[in-house]
């Protein structure tokens, strides 16, 4: 007997895997619709990330996207998703020292956002120190002079 199917009123029904929504017996998803919309949000997340960068750790994608290591994993068990042995390991942030798992990024997310903060700060000063508004002017002379 499969899991989400329940008896209600003598009728056997099906229940959304995720909220226990009732949901159509002929549906092709075990999910309301509400749920597999947001499934397959989360599955798109997932699948940009490994478009930019293909092969990476279930880690590296938990780090970087925000999605949670045990939804990975499920997409794993559905088959959606494909793990392969990652001859890429034991790679540490330039920065910190950090362990980082993966041979796509040199900085583990907190170093990058350091430096990204201290980037954007040091563009600021440049800004602030190539602003022409109190440039002075001279008159050059020598070479270039009209006459």
């Amino acid at each position: 007997m499969v899991k989400n199917k329940k008896y209600n009123k003598g009728i056997l029904v099906r229940t959304c895997k995720r909220c226990k929504k009732i949901i159509d017996e002929r549906s092709l998803y075990d999910y309301c619709p509400e749920c597999f919309r947001k499934i397959e949000e989360i599955f798109d997340k997932i699948e940009e990330y490994l478009k930019e960068y293909p092969g990476a750790t279930a880690f590296e994608i938990e780090q970087e996207t925000g999605v949670p290591y045990h939804i990975i994993n499920n997409f794993v068990r559905e088959g959606r998703l494909i793990e392969i042995p990652n001859e890429y390991l034991n790679f540490e942030c330039k920065r910190c020292g950090c362990l980082l798992l993966s041979a796509h990024h040199k900085y583990c997310p907190s170093c990058r956002r350091e430096i990204e903060k201290e980037l954007e700060s040091t563009k600021k000063q440049l800004r602030k120190s190539l602003n022409h508004e109190n440039a002075k002017m001279h008159i050059k002379h020598g070479e270039g002079r009209r006459k």
